[in-house]
């Protein structure tokens, strides 16, 4: 059974939440890929001090690939990017601020891998994108999460809204215990807000300018009514298809 791990995180959530989350996955799985990708600031200069400590502390485990964007990206540029960077075909996004339990001697990976074996190729866990799962396959069949969401906030309902539009059903959802989704606020102060930690950018593009509210027809998915989309996707990394079928000629 093979998948990685790709975890978005940013300066501010370093010490309460980072740590002990990879603290918890690397005592449960020592040898699980963890792709890390690291938020640079919206209107601020790198913390400098923080990547020292995050390194240092990322050193201190196996298997830990972080990438630093020294400027603020947009969750889809991170969520792609990880997926990109991942060694395996299956990957498991989450979030910073998760926090995993043990009962009885088990843990959340313990039932997410049960379930894994038999599970679609992309679903969400416990009805929520701050921890999922997608296959490349699958991403680049849908198109990539749209980068042009310059911000945080809508780039899973326009996701879930293309995979319907693509396969004609909608994400499945697996119901996985031993996590919990702290839902923090703790955000960058570097960008606009919309509702709680969204961007009001995001918010404004989908609904003003990728989709179109309509009454009759279209399709809802996450969004708060049913909608056309009116501005057609770019192909976002056109070469990846290229690269996992030839990169075993190299």
């Amino acid at each position: 059974m093979k998948y990685s791990i790709v975890i978005t995180t940013f300066d501010k959530r370093f010490e309460s939440d980072l740590i002990p989350l990879v603290n918890s996955i690397k005592a449960l799985r020592p040898k699980i890929e963890v792709i890390m990708m690291v938020n640079g600031p919206g209107r601020a200069n790198f913390d400098q001090e923080y990547r020292s400590k995050l390194l240092s502390f990322l050193a201190g485990h196996h298997d830990v690939y972080p990438t630093i964007f020294p400027t603020f990206q947009s969750l889809a540029k991170l969520w792609n990017r990880g997926i990109l960077t991942s060694s395996n075909e299956r990957v498991l996004i989450l979030n910073d601020d998760l926090k995993i339990h043990l009962e009885d001697g088990k843990s959340f990976f313990d039932k997410f891998e049960f379930a894994f074996m038999s599970a679609p190729e992309t679903f969400t866990i416990n009805g929520s994108f701050s921890h999922f799962v997608v296959s490349k396959k699958e991403v680049m069949e849908v198109g990539f999460f749209d980068e042009r969401l310059l911000g945080l906030g809508e780039e899973d309902g326009d996701f879930f809204w293309r995979y319907h539009e693509k396969f004609n059903r909608e994400i499945s959802n697996l119901e996985i215990g031993l996590i919990d989704n702290i839902h923090s606020d703790v955000t960058d102060d570097g960008y606009v807000k919309g509702i709680r930690t969204a961007s009001k950018f995001n918010r404004e593009f989908i609904k003003k300018q990728k989709y179109k509210d309509i009454l009759f027809g279209g399709y809802k998915g996450m969004f708060d009514k049913r909608v056309k989309k009116i501005l057609p996707d770019e192909t976002q990394y056109p070469y990846e298809k290229f690269y996992l079928e030839n990169k075993d000629r190299l």
